[in-house]
């Protein structure tokens, strides 16, 4: 393209030179004609003739001069104009070829991509192959294999994950049972021990320390832990070698003495409460 713009601007300067060679000579012929007719003729009606006809035929080169320079600056444009044209096609083609190019680079890298794919694909058709049952199956097959086993493998998941939660539901209640069961067998535990604490007091026996038959009580000792309190209903027997003798009722426990008054009429004839006599519960706590 650059040459073919170094051509036309050659041309211009060429057209241009003939342009101008052209004038000169048709100048240097108006001379000579004069300097001929000058010659050649003294007559002043002849000079008047003959300058008429050189101011007409200078006029008609003046003329043809003027239409030439003319047509010169015209042909001058039209080789820009035309100099210009190629030149915005010179840089549409350069556009082009940079497109093309890159075009290039495109289609280079995309069957770049595309080889990669295919080892791809082979190396996916042969992992699929191993699969046992698909040795033989080709890509389409095989996917749609593996599809129907995912899906199987999803619905197989999400029953799994039903029976998950339900038996997250069933350990919850499982452990709740177990929480309740823990907490009423601590308390039965609790309420066993203290019976068993309890009941064993039943084989506790008393020794009578003093008696006040005028007033009908006895005294006896018995550590804090015994559970005498004031009040207590539970009916006590006082008894001489294995045998009852008299009943008592606990009127009132102080530290680890214990006073209980007696019914008289309970004793037997002739017989009455001595120091010595033990003390021992009626009717077992807790039964």
């Amino acid at each position: 393209m650059k040459i073919v713009t170094y051509i036309l601007l050659g041309c211009v300067v060429v057209l241009a030179g003939l342009c101008w060679n052209y004038a000169s000579n048709q100048e240097t012929t108006v001379r000579l004609l004069v300097g001929a007719r000058s010659g050649f003729s003294s007559d002043p009606a002849g000079m008047v003739q003959v300058n008429k006809e050189l101011v007409t035929e200078a006029a008609t080169i003046a003329k043809e001069r003027s239409e030439a320079l003319k047509s010169n600056e015209s042909s001058q444009a039209e080789a820009l104009n035309a100099v210009e044209k190629l030149e915005a096609a010179r840089r549409v083609v350069e556009g082009h070829k940079s497109q093309l190019e890159e075009l290039e680079a495109r289609n280079a890298e995309a069957a770049k991509n595309q080889d990669a794919l295919a080892e791809q694909k082979e190396q996916l058709l042969a992992a699929l192959q191993s699969v046992p049952g698909l040795e033989n199956a080709d890509v389409e097959t095989a996917a749609e294999a593996l599809r129907s086993k995912v899906q199987e493998s999803s619905e197989e998941i999400a029953k799994l994950n039903a029976q998950k939660e339900k038996l997250v539901e069933q350990h919850k209640e499982l452990n709740k049972d177990v929480s309740d069961a823990e907490v009423e067998f601590n308390t039965k535990k609790d309420q066993n021990e203290k019976f068993i604490e309890t009941y064993r007091k039943n084989d506790d026996e008393y020794t009578i320390a003093a008696v006040n038959p005028q007033w009908r009580f006895v005294v006896f000792n018995a550590d804090k832990n015994s559970g005498f309190f004031p009040g207590d209903t539970t009916p006590l027997l006082v008894q001489r070698n294995g045998v009852a003798i008299a009943t008592l009722r606990v009127v009132s426990v102080s530290g680890g003495q214990v006073i209980a008054e007696y019914d008289e009429k309970s004793l037997p004839s002739g017989v009455t409460i001595e120091v010595g006599d033990q003390v021992l519960r009626k009717t077992p706590i807790g039964s």
